[in-house]
Formats: structure tokens, sequence, C-alpha cells
């Protein structure tokens, strides 16, 4: 009875000495090796978006534009648990993402010459816009869009998290 009790105390210890220590590293999928939650985009259009992982899910949605942020959330074999600009969760499969990042714009910004509030304006981004996510400086964001390329206030933009750059 004594070493059932002392056998349940160091295997509590020992759990709790895992749990503490998994708390410090960041979460890794299943599938991927690769940190959970995390950005990528849309690699083709017209890509499925499931209400589950796996082909007998229904369609949810139709991602038609290439390029596309999303933040996968989850994994299942082949299949990614995403979040789109617009919240929306569905599943993809793992071939229809890319690991390069972009970034969506989520109000109308300025895209400045540099990384300063009073730097000049190279152009003016509308609300949708998707460009690819450069760099980091601070809470500025290098972003390339139609052959321009600028800085853009990170909280005008959703997907652009460093991390990971």
């Amino acid at each position: 009875m004594r070493r059932g009790k002392i056998a349940a105390i160091v295997a509590a210890a020992a759990f709790l000495a895992l749990g503490a220590a998994s708390a410090d590293t960041p979460a890794v999928g299943t599938d991927s090796q690769l940190p959970v939650p995390r950005f990528v985009s849309l690699k083709t259009p017209g890509a499925n978006g499931r209400h589950g992982p796996g082909l007998e899910h229904r369609v949810d949605w139709i991602y038609e534009r290439a390029g596309l942020p999303l933040q996968v959330t989850g994994e299942s074999g082949p299949w990614r648990r995403v979040v789109d600009p617009d919240g929306a969760v569905t599943w993809m499969h793992g071939q229809s993402l890319d690991n390069r990042r972009m970034a969506y714009v989520r109000t109308e910004t300025p895209l400045r010459r540099s990384a300063r509030t009073d730097s000049r304006t190279v152009a003016y981004l509308g609300e949708g816009v998707v460009g690819a996510l450069t760099g980091c400086e601070g809470e500025w964001r290098r972003v390339a869009v139609g052959g321009r390329v600028g800085w853009v206030e990170n909280d005008a933009l959703w997907g652009a998290e460093c991390e990971g750059l």
C-alpha cells in the first residue's frame, strides 16, 4: 500500500513537471511539426473550406482569393483548421495552403516610404487589399502590393504577426 502511494506521488510530480515544461514550449502541429497557431496564405483560388477535417464534411466556403492570409489553429492529418480575416473557421487541406506570409488590410491606410507616421505616403491601401508581408519594425509592417513596397501600421492589418516571418 505504501509503495502504491509513493508511486502515485512520483507519477503526479512527473506529470506536473512535464506540464510545466510544455507551458514554456510553443504548441507544435501534430502532423506538420510547425507552430500552432501560425499564419499561412491561400495557394490557389477555388479552395474549399469544409465544416470538418475530411472530404465527407460539407463545404462551408469556397475561397477564391489566392494569397488570402489564414491562421492555422489546428491540425488533423493533412487537414488544417483555419481562421480567415472575417473570423470564419473552416478546415482546408494542407495542399491548398502556402507558407508565404501575406497581410490583409482591415481598414483604409496609407502605405508609407519608411516606418514613421511623418514619412511620405507611397499609396493608399483600401480595405480588403492583400499584400506580401516582407518585414517588421516595431509596430510597423513592410508590405509589397501591386509593385509598390512600403510600411503600414500593424493596427490596420490582419495576419501581420512578425513571429515566424
